[in-house]
């Protein structure tokens, strides 16, 4: 990162080279907003993968387990609730792509992105964590079937094995993203503190503007994703016993 800041600082001593000044710097700025799109864009593009893995477990379990009514039942809501997630990413999904518009300059596109990677990817960020959750309870399911070819009861240490489990994965997949994500806000900063304009000043009064806003809304989220995992361990421990 200093060595992009040294670059930067120190362009003017590059004028009067071929293939140096503002031709070259813009070129540049083009070119890391473009590869931060794509970068941004396969987190998005991974987990409509993943959802659509968990949709096939969930239907597999659908089929096998006709006559288990709760864990029908239980399939049932996870459908609907993988069906409503899916729906909320995609939001995200297409206002990401309108904040990186290609068609904007450089510097409203670097700072578009800042502004939805500061406020909203948070909160999609757990959206898409809890797909760990619809993948994991589905494919135990599943898994049971396939080598047992019923539903095999779980002690009470498994509950807490597999809720510790699933709950690692989401928190390990919300840490994921949020560290890929500051690498790419840390370019995008440097990229317009050396643009010697106001578009970092104007990009940061948009997000603090907003930022309490933002982290109640974070804070909701996690509270209805958890009560949410409760019930269907509550749900599922019946189905089970």
């Amino acid at each position: 990162m200093n060595k992009i800041k040294d670059r930067w600082n120190n362009i003017n001593e590059f004028s009067g080279i071929p293939g140096y000044g503002l031709t070259s710097i813009e070129k540049f700025i083009q070119g890391r907003s473009e590869s931060i799109f794509e970068k941004i864009r396969s987190i998005f593009l991974r987990d409509i993968i993943i959802k659509s893995i968990a949709a096939v477990f969930i239907t597999l379990n659908l089929i096998f387990y006709q006559g288990y009514d709760l864990i029908i039942t239980l399939n049932v809501v996870l459908l609907a609730f993988l069906g409503f997630f899916f729906f909320i990413e995609m939001k995200y999904f297409s206002a990401f792509k309108r904040s990186a518009d290609m068609g904007k300059s450089s510097k409203e596109n670097l700072s578009s992105i800042l502004i939805f990677l500061e406020r909203k990817f948070p909160v999609s960020a757990i959206f898409r964590a809890t797909t760990y959750l619809f993948g994991f309870v589905p494919g135990l399911l599943l898994y049971f079937y396939l080598a047992y070819g019923y539903p095999k009861p779980i002690e009470t240490m498994g509950y807490f094995v597999f809720s510790f489990l699933c709950l690692l994965g989401i928190i390990s997949g919300y840490i994921l993203d949020t560290r890929q994500v500051r690498h790419h806000k840390n370019h995008i900063k440097v990229c317009l503190s050396d643009l010697n304009d106001d578009a970092l000043a104007l990009a940061s009064a948009n997000i603090e503007a907003n930022r309490k806003l933002d982290i109640t809304t974070i804070v909701l989220v996690q509270a209805l994703i958890l009560l949410g995992f409760l019930v269907l361990v509550v749900i599922l421990k019946s189905a089970l016993t």
